[in-house]
This record gives C-alpha cells, structure tokens and sequence, in this order.
C-alpha cells in the first residue's frame, strides 16, 4: 500500500509539473494538423448580428489611419449605434473552405459567401486561419505567460504573419479586388488538451483601396462531435472593422446545429438539378409562365419578428384573391395559393427610426406545381408604414431603402417607421405585388 501511496504522489507531482511552452505550441500545431487532416465536410447555421457604429463627434474631413487606430485602441471618442442587421446562413465546410447559402435553402450558392450577403463579413475561422497561422514558415511566435479562458488554465502566446506570406485577404472599394495584409494576432492554448480556446488577429494598415483602415477578428473555439470523432470547430467569432471615414462595424457570428456532411445528403450549385430531384419535377403538371403585370394580393402565414427574424429566413404567403389574366380574364392564379419568399435583409435603422425588411418571393406552388415567380412591390406598398397608426395608412418622410447591392432587381423593401425596439409584422400582413419580366440570364 505504501509503495502505491508513493507512486500516486509520484504522478500527482507530474501533472502538476508545468509544461513547457514550446512542446505545448508543438503539440498544438500537431494535433490541429492530424485533426484537420480527418475533418468530415460538415455544415453549421451561422447566425450574424451586425452592427453599425458612427462617431458623435464627426471629423470633417476624416484623419488618418494612423491616428483614427490610435484613437480605436485609446476609446477616445464615442460611438453612436446607427443600424443593426441580421444574417442566417448555412454554411458548409469542406476541405477548410467555407461554401454558403441562406439557411434551408436546398442547395449551396456558386457564388462567394462574402458576395451573398454583402456588408461586412469574414470568413476563415473554420480552418484557412488556422493553417495560415500554424502551417507556416514565416509566422512567428512569442510566449506571453498564462491566462484564462472560461475559466481554464492556458498558456497565451503572441504571433506575426508577414504580408508576403499572409493569406489574410481584405477586399473593399470599387474595383473590388482582394488585398493581402500583414497582422499580428494571440493564442489561447489549453495546455492538459492541447485545444485552442481563443483565437485573435489584428490587420496592419490596409491598403487605402480597401477603404478600411484595420481589421479584427477574435474566434472562440471548442470540440464538436461527430460520427467519424471529436473536432475543433469556432463556436463564436467576432469580426471588427474601422473604416476610413471613421465609421465602424462589428459582426457577431454564432455557430450551431453542425453535423457531418455525408453522401446521401443532396446540394447543389447553381440551378444544377439532381437527377431525384430532375425525375420528381418530371412527374409533376408543368409549371405556367406568368405574364408581367399582373397584380397579387398576399397575406404572410406567420409573423415576421425583427427579434428574432434574419436574412436567409424563409417566409410563407398566400395569395388572397384569384389572378386574372389581364386580357383573357382567365384565372392564372387561384385564391390560397402558396408562394414562398426569402428575407435578404432585416435592418433597423435607429438614427431615424425604422426596420426595414427586403424580401424575394422565389416560386409559386399551384395544383401541385412549383414555378419560380418574378414580382416586386406595388409601389405604393414601398412606402413606409407607420405601425401604430390606426388608419394603417403609409405615409411619407421616412427614408425609402435601395434593395441590397448586387442582389436581384425583384427584391422588394417594406419599411416600418417606428421607435420601438421592437416590431412583429402580424400574422395575415397584406401586401400587393405586380409581376415582372425573368432577369436577363446574363444578368444585365
């Protein structure tokens, strides 16, 4: 028993033996690279708080970058809350690059993430970061002692990527292009683990095509399970940007629901069809094409809540009254038809107060068959509306909002002057639409 005894405090002295900090950084690196080398494609809901910030006191004409980052670090000035916004995205990982689209939609955008949903936005925590940083020659480190997170015991280290072999990539501007920087970052590391906890970068100065002067981004990682075995995946990432006319931004991002990606599973880019999918649409009557001009009526089937409601959600209408043809006066479109929409934007405007909710109707079910629908707004129905007014009348002086750039000329704008902090678009909320051409396949 006394030899136990001895052998026991024997072990319990060596864990308690602190570890050195460079194998704790080795076994990190390794045991990221092995994990990534394993990594199942999987995917996640991301959810993104956006929120928009303007200086009180506003200089006239903007100062440098250089002192409006010196002046971000010192907090010497103060911010007003302009905006906010919310995304829902569903975002699919796979060899470390992020593919996405809005959430439940049923396949996977060909465009880039960053190009779907437009404003502020980041990608790289689920894994491009990650090897930027530890599979890479030039990137240097430096141990700063030990820290905690959540209140665990880690080891805080410091490091630099250079610009020449930096794939952090900032695109801003007109011309749109993507410009690689320089930056500087921290590490959380749990040394029993080996797991990163926390992850931090900052931007040097940005090119002054960008727009920006600096960027931030902090990420919170932890493990995930799935069917081929544990992972780290972010569970939370905050992206930061200062701009160059003094205006600054933050975009909160939550991941959850992540599961593993497997063959039976059916995505698609673009408008490619599965041939289960080509088959299905085969059987059913073959959809109508609906001529421009014609007017509908449409009631949303739930509330819209701008506390919980994001761009990517998917909205349901239906059509109030039949839908004559203009000339025939043959019914196109029966009363109770379905037609399902998609939020591209959900905003609140707090500087003058309002929400604005941009929508796409995307297609049209009738006797069992779906056909896409192409409508935008009455315009009457574009004005703002004033939602504790009694008579429900819109009324003029609040600002009209452009649908988002780059998305489609269909995407219709509601909004909703008011200072509450927050608004339900009611259940049966009417609405009228007129229909429009199909967009030009080449887009113009």
């Amino acid at each position: 028993m006394r030899a136990l005894w001895i052998a026991l405090v024997a072990l319990a002295i060596q864990a308690q033996t602190p570890r050195d900090p460079t194998d704790v950084l080795v076994h990190a690196r390794d045991q990221m690279i092995e994990r990534e080398r394993r990594l199942p494609n999987y995917t996640c809901v991301q959810t993104v708080d956006r929120e928009y910030f303007v200086r009180a006191l506003p200089e006239e004409p903007p100062p440098s970058c250089d002192k409006i980052s010196a002046e971000a670090r010192k907090k010497s000035y103060k911010l007003n809350l302009n905006a906010t916004d919310r995304l829902r995205l569903d975002v699919k990982v796979s060899g470390g690059v992020e593919i996405g689209s809005w959430a439940g939609a049923n396949h996977f955008d060909s465009r880039s993430i960053v190009d779907l949903v437009g404003g502020p936005f980041g990608t790289g925590p689920f894994g491009p970061l990650l090897q930027d940083v530890f599979i890479n020659d030039r990137a240097a480190f430096q141990y700063l002692g030990e820290d905690s997170v959540s209140n665990t015991r880690v080891f805080h280290y410091r490091f630099q990527v250079p610009v020449e072999a930096s794939h952090l990539m900032v695109r801003g501007g007109r011309a749109g292009d993507w410009i690689a920087s320089s930056y500087d970052g921290e590490l959380w590391i749990d040394p029993a683990s080996f797991d990163l906890r926390r992850m931090s970068y900052r931007s040097s100065e940005l090119s002054p095509e960008t727009n920006a002067c600096e960027v931030r981004l902090t990420a919170d990682y932890s493990r995930v399970r799935f069917d081929s075995g544990d992972f780290l995946i972010p569970q939370q990432s905050v992206l930061y940007n200062i701009m160059q006319d003094t205006q600054e931004t933050q975009a909160t991002s939550r991941y959850s629901s992540c599961r593993e990606y497997r063959g039976e599973a059916t995505l698609s880019f673009g408008d490619v069809q599965s041939t289960a999918s080509a088959a299905a649409a085969a059987a059913r009557p073959a959809p109508q094409s609906l001529p421009a001009g014609l007017k509908i009526t449409l009631a949303f089937t739930a509330p819209i809540d701008t506390d919980t409601a994001a761009a990517g959600d998917a909205v349901l209408a239906e059509v109030r009254k039949p839908v004559r043809d203009n000339r025939s006066k043959e019914v196109l479109i029966p009363a109770g038809a379905t037609v399902h929409g998609r939020i591209v934007q959900m905003q609140h405007w707090l500087a003058s107060p309002a929400y604005s909710i941009a929508i796409l109707l995307e297609s049209l079910d009738v006797d069992g068959a779906s056909s896409p629908i192409y409508a935008r707004l009455d315009r009457r129905d574009e004005l703002p509306v004033v939602p504790d007014s009694s008579s429900g009348l819109r009324v003029r002086g609040a600002p009209i909002v452009l649908p988002p750039v780059g998305r489609s000329t269909s995407v219709s704008t509601f909004i909703f002057r008011t200072s509450s902090r927050r608004y339900v678009v009611p259940l049966n909320y009417e609405s009228n639409w007129i229909t429009t051409p199909p967009p030009n396949p080449a887009g113009h």
